[in-house]
């Protein structure tokens, strides 16, 4: 599928690496050749892999946890405000193929409403939205967690629904003290494979059950990686939800939170490239809901881009929202006509999805079959 937007996609600057050392997640050439120099790329190898995969847009975020390991606001705030201006002046060599999402320290949820103001002000800059690596760190041993269900943080929702500045919730890791008590003995499961979607579920229906999607209507969070595990625990999660149980539950009294996915709600197929679950996703919480992400570079592009184009067997409609349509529909700065993105909805043809081919390719041939292009030899897809 040509004209993919790839929503999750990891960079960095230097002065990131203070807050976490990203290559201690696994030795070098684990995680592509160099992760620290594909972290710092954009116009090189990332643009050149896009190319090749179909994917028009990139929308780029600073790597996790970014202002949220800062336990200082102040150091917090200045590195939310030189990553924005570097991701700006970055964005600002290829606005048709990248765009941003702002980083914002949590620590104070006025200035952090102030600076996706500063940001936001100026769609030359070409930002469409907001990155939050879950919990704000704070105190002097990193263990204080500042989550954004409380009611102080109201101050700063009211800035992104003000805005329509989509927020995604982007894991991290544990504390020091949760990640002794938890993962220390079993280490391998404190990241990818488990310990992020636990938090981040935690944090999502947090902020849901507390009632922030209800005192803001209009606004949108995304999460990746599938949703988390959210969608494949919807009945149980609405289930045990049980309003006579938690009469004191902030959440609207006649929703459950399923009914919140495809309006306020989002995923992506960041880094969970199963068609299986992505089936089941779009039983759960409908297609309108899903979006297209790699999560590059901690995955690859070609991967990511292979199963979504080949591997996944849904309608050639239902394909083409996902891989980009949806992303307009939500990130609605991509498709501002007076911004500087420009981009627009289309259809199956227009991205090369169902048809015959190109016609110059087709003019040439015998048609044989629309799997197989020759009637003797069993070919490789293209």
């Amino acid at each position: 599928m040509y004209g993919k937007i790839a929503l999750e996609e990891a960079w960095a600057i230097p002065e990131n690496f203070k807050a976490y050392d990203v290559s201690s997640l696994a030795p070098k050439g684990v995680i592509g050749d160099d992760l620290i120099a594909n972290l710092l790329d954009v116009h090189g190898t990332r643009l050149t892999q896009m190319d090749s995969n179909g994917v028009e847009m990139m929308v780029l975020s600073l790597s996790s946890p970014g202002p949220q390991g800062v336990t200082n606001p102040k150091d917090a705030e200045e590195l939310a405000t030189l990553a924005n201006d570097r991701l700006a002046a970055e964005i600002s060599k290829n606005l048709k193929r990248f765009a941003g999402l702002v980083s914002l320290s949590m620590h104070d949820p006025a200035q952090a409403g102030e600076e996706l103001r500063r940001c936001w002000g100026d769609k030359t800059k070409g930002f469409v939205g907001v990155i939050l690596n879950d919990y704000q760190s704070a105190g002097e041993d990193k263990n204080i967690m500042m989550f954004y269900d409380e009611e102080k943080y109201d101050a700063f929702w009211k800035v992104a629904e003000e805005l329509g500045a989509p927020v995604y919730l982007h894991p991290r890791e544990p504390t020091p003290l949760i990640y002794d008590e938890m993962w220390k003995a079993r280490p391998w499961l404190a990241y990818s494979a488990l310990g992020y979607a636990h938090r981040i579920g935690m944090h999502v229906l947090g902020i849901v059950t507390a009632g922030v999607l209800d005192r803001f209507p209009r606004l949108k969070v995304v999460i990746g990686h599938m949703g988390e595990h959210i969608p494949y625990d919807l009945y149980r999660i609405d289930h045990k939800l049980n309003r006579a149980r938690f009469p004191n539950m902030p959440m609207a009294k006649d929703k459950l939170v399923r009914g919140y996915f495809g309006e306020q709600l989002f995923v992506t197929t960041s880094g969970h490239f199963s068609t299986p679950a992505l089936l089941c996703a779009m039983q759960e919480i409908g297609s309108r809901a899903i979006m297209f992400s790699i999560d590059y570079p901690f995955e690859s592009i070609p991967n990511g881009c292979v199963w979504f184009d080949e591997h996944v067997a849904v309608s050639n409609r239902d394909l083409v929202d996902i891989g980009r349509n949806n992303a307009l529909r939500v990130f609605t700065r991509l498709a501002d006509s007076e911004g500087v993105h420009g981009l627009e909805e289309k259809g199956p043809r227009e991205c090369g999805v169902g048809g015959l081919g190109l016609k110059k390719e087709r003019e040439r041939e015998v048609e044989y079959g629309l799997y197989n292009r020759d009637w003797d030899k069993r070919l490789e897809r293209r």
